[in-house]
């Protein structure tokens, strides 16, 4: 059976023009994934960011020192489209951008945001947690302390808290972690 070449090339080129509709889609679906990705990132870095300066504001306001700290509890997603992600506070004030928020995918570190944390205070010396662990005490509650560990927690804790604390008349701590059960 004589089978024209017409047949074979026409059959090859339909072939090529399949697998190019299929990578085709296959990176416009992941660019778009991507992009969405990145856009959630950045809401939950804005939305960190912004929860944090405002308890600084409250101890601040305060006005009093205590070995106690005031926190928030974040409600944020566990995680992105079946990923997981970071939320760490990051210190760059000595190349004068200052103290933001970084959120990242664990598995692809090139899928990250940024947003900076907006405070100016010029009357309380503040410092944001960025390294260290620790626990801290909740004014107001005797079984569950806030854990924290290089200002960074993953999204898929359960609850993730916001703190200020006033170490005294003119320093307030700030940083973000887990609010744990004294048990574990």
């Amino acid at each position: 059976m004589d089978i024209p070449l017409k047949h074979v090339v026409g059959t090859i080129a339909l072939i090529g023009l399949v697998i190019a509709a299929g990578l085709s889609y296959t990176i416009i679906t992941s660019y778009i994934e991507t992009e969405v990705t990145k856009t959630q990132l950045n809401q939950i870095a804005e939305n960190v960011a912004l929860n944090l300066v405002e308890i600084i504001n409250l101890v601040n306001f305060a006005k009093y020192s205590t070995t106690e700290a005031m926190m928030k509890i974040l409600k944020l997603p566990s995680d992105l489209g079946g990923k997981a992600y970071t939320i760490q506070l990051v210190n760059e004030t000595s190349q004068n951008q200052g103290y933001y928020v970084r959120t990242q995918l664990v598995t692809r570190k090139d899928i990250t945001a940024k947003s900076p944390i907006p405070i100016n205070s010029t009357q309380t010396r503040l410092l944001i947690i960025t390294d260290g662990e620790g626990t801290l005490q909740v004014r107001g509650e005797e079984t569950k302390i806030i854990q924290y560990s290089n200002g960074t927690v993953y999204g898929g804790t359960q609850d993730i808290a916001v703190w200020g604390i006033k170490i005294d008349i003119n320093t307030t701590w700030a940083g973000i972690g887990a609010w744990k059960s004294l048990g574990g």
